[in-house]
């Protein structure tokens, strides 16, 4: 009797645990976002404005620290294949990298999926946002990102007083608040079925992203 119950038990293991393993498996997620340098026009559509990003449930990638990768742990330069995408975008003019990064990630149903941080801080752009990707039968990617580009105004060029008025060295400026400028903001909403081990492009007027998933299993 007692043998007989240690078989049922160890059945009943061994049939529940492809839907553990199933339910949340590893996924590496590479993620690249670069700027249209050359997007004309696109200053004078109206993008709407629209109320902050909420990323407080976001989590920031651990810095990785060797092998084996744990959950939610960045992968290292050697392991990222977008490299070759990454450089050529460098060297475009038409183009400014703005982020290119990967992790690994588990990867499970909807309403228990991660928000993963997207962040990067440049003189003239700053991105911001994060990634969502969820299984449901087919893999889902949710990127929500908001580029912010920032142009100073331009110095206002010095006024020469009439040399009959006062002495024709002194020059009067005209006050300028430098320090303020006009600001362009852009926000991406996506919802994007995927394809394991492909590079999906998803496009903006002002950004695009190129996003792979490598599962490990």
């Amino acid at each position: 009797m007692a043998s007989l119950l240690r078989r049922s038990l160890a059945l009943a293991a061994l049939t529940t645990l492809p839907t553990v393993v199933q339910a949340a498996d590893l996924y590496k997620v590479e993620m690249l976002v670069f700027s249209h340098e050359n997007s004309n026009g696109v200053e004078q559509e109206y993008w709407p404005e629209q109320p902050p990003l909420d990323l407080s449930a976001s989590l920031y990638p651990q810095p990785w620290d060797g092998y084996p990768l744990a959950n939610f742990e960045e992968l290292p330069q050697n392991d990222l294949v977008l490299g070759g995408d990454a450089a050529a975008l460098s060297r475009s003019g038409g183009y400014k990298l703005l982020y290119h990064r990967g992790w690994l990630q588990s990867i499970g149903g909807k309403s228990g999926a991660r928000e993963v941080r997207i962040k990067a801080d440049f003189d003239d752009y700053q991105l911001d946002g994060s990634l969502k990707v969820y299984k449901n039968r087919f893999l889902h990617a949710q990127p929500t990102l908001e580029l912010t580009a920032s142009a100073p105004l331009p110095i206002q060029q010095p006024e020469r007083l009439n040399p009959t008025e006062t002495d024709s060295s002194i020059e009067v400026v005209t006050p300028v608040d430098n320090l303020t400028g006009s600001t362009d903001r852009w926000r991406m909403t996506q919802s994007r079925r995927m394809r394991s081990n492909e590079t999906h492009y998803i496009d903006h007027p002002r950004f695009g992203v190129l996003l792979r998933i490598r599962s490990l299993n």
